[in-house]
């Protein structure tokens, strides 16, 4: 069966309680864990083993935020009734892209999984964000609200593991240069950020150096701003064997000037995800703050 966006968010229900929203908010999350346990064992009979991890770390997270569902019921003394998510039958998984990614087992991958993921909670925010609308104010639509943001960390976490899922083969510079560890102050954070800067600069200038005769007038202003865009640590370069290192990556397996700015790209997505990652682990409101603006 396959059901549009439109006629599931034009079927949502009436919500006349808080048992009746934090039902529907347990269903959808346990109709949800089913399709990920189903899709798991159907990884295990294809013998695809990492998927199927993949598989059942998302049941595992899923459990958990129906936990903290339950608990912001109790908060609210509201009561969940598991019955209720009936109703709603597999409709965690729909649209029909989801559905197409679900109905085809021989070529999910983590990454096709994440995105079925994403593509699950980014759906599941428009309908609790729906119901929050609909109220047009009072209880319903504050606890609505609340658990339609609550989703917006998680939606960000997938998408930040689906990235990584992307380029899982390809470790890039900025991956392997063990800047894991969530800096805890803005001294330690501005000596990551040279370190990337060192990279990204680096990087470029070997492309233009190498691929300069082949490169647009389009293509040359783009990694100009680019070096603008890195312009706190402007003598930021890395030691001579590293250099040599970085250069020898650039040009490894990029024998074109395309190759080599889809390099070029995995590094700048490696920052984002480093900065992501700050972002969300460190103590430091400065750091988390600097984190985001980068």
């Amino acid at each position: 069966m396959s059901t549009s966006a439109k006629s599931i968010l034009a079927n949502i229900p009436s919500i006349a309680s808080l048992d009746e929203l934090y039902s529907i908010a347990y269903g959808l999350g346990n109709n949800t864990i089913r399709v990920y346990e189903r899709l798991a064992e159907e990884m295990e009979t294809f013998q695809n083993a990492e998927t199927a991890l993949v598989f059942k770390n998302l049941a595992d997270q899923e459990t958990a935020q129906i936990k903290s569902i339950c608990e912001h019921a109790d908060s609210a003394g509201a009561k969940v009734d598991s019955k209720i998510g009936d109703i709603w039958l597999e409709r965690d998984l729909r649209g029909d892209l989801a559905r197409e990614i679900a109905e085809n087992p021989y070529l999910l991958t983590p990454y096709r999984a994440i995105r079925l993921a994403v593509i699950n909670k980014e759906r599941v925010f428009e309908i609790l964000s729906t119901i929050a609308a609909r109220q047009g104010g009072g209880v319903i639509h504050r606890h609505a609200e609340t658990l339609a943001r609550d989703l917006l960390s998680k939606i960000a976490e997938l998408r930040l593991l689906r990235r990584r899922a992307s380029r899982s083969e390809i470790k890039t510079a900025i991956d392997e240069a063990g800047l894991d560890t969530a800096p805890v102050d803005m001294d330690n954070f501005n000596r990551v950020v040279q370190t990337i800067h060192a990279i990204i600069r680096t990087m470029i200038f070997v492309i233009r150096d190498t691929w300069a005769s082949e490169m647009t007038r389009e293509t040359e202003q783009t990694l100009q701003e680019l070096l603008k865009d890195f312009h706190d640590f402007p003598d930021a370069v890395v030691a001579n064997e590293d250099r040599a290192a970085l250069e020898a990556r650039a040009r490894q397996n990029n024998d074109d000037l395309f190759s080599t700015l889809k390099a070029l790209l995995r590094e700048l997505e490696s920052a984002v995800d480093l900065f992501l990652g700050y972002a969300e682990n460190t103590p430091s409101e400065e750091v988390i703050h600097a984190a985001q603006i980068k």
